[in-house]
């Protein structure tokens, strides 16, 4: 036979009722999520919700060409290319020729990996998101120009 301890003021050992506990929710540090996520649905309500389809792609006036300001993402994308064809082989020659102890060297070729890989694949990025699927296209094809720029620079002997 097992006996209870008496707890309380009491010492007849009579129990006590249980303290009322707060209604059911979200445990503690959940107060944080949103909280249409933690309510229930109703049974009707459709779980993906109802909205109207809408496409990513843009509009197209018949013709299929770009209607999402073709001419500013082909300036934007212009001006970076053209930063990616001069500061690639201008930081390329200025880290051969800079002191290799003073760790400048290693900014400039960061700096030329920078302009010659980065920003054509920034370009890449802007075009795909704005739908122009060539200018995309275009701007990948500048990542030949580091094995261009490179390759020249050594075979001319034109770097320190």
């Amino acid at each position: 036979m097992v006996t209870r301890r008496a707890t309380g003021p009491t010492s007849t050992g009579a129990q006590r009722a249980p303290a009322p506990r707060a209604p059911a929710g979200p445990a503690r540090g959940a107060g944080t999520r949103a909280p249409h996520i933690l309510a229930a649905r109703p049974a009707t309500c459709d779980p993906k919700g109802t909205t109207a389809p809408v496409s990513d792609r843009p509009t197209t006036n018949g013709g299929g060409h770009n209607t999402r300001h073709p001419t500013g993402i082909r300036v934007a994308l212009t001006v970076l290319a053209a930063l990616a064809l001069i500061l690639g082989p201008f930081g390329y020659l200025m880290g051969l020729d800079a002191d290799s102890h003073a760790g400048s060297a290693a900014e400039w070729f960061t700096l030329a990996f920078g302009a010659a890989v980065g920003l054509p694949f920034l370009g890449a990025a802007v075009a795909t998101v704005a739908g122009d699927r060539k200018a995309a296209l275009w701007c990948l094809t500048l990542l030949a120009w580091p094995v261009v720029f490179v390759s020249a620079i050594h075979l001319l002997s034109l770097g320190g």
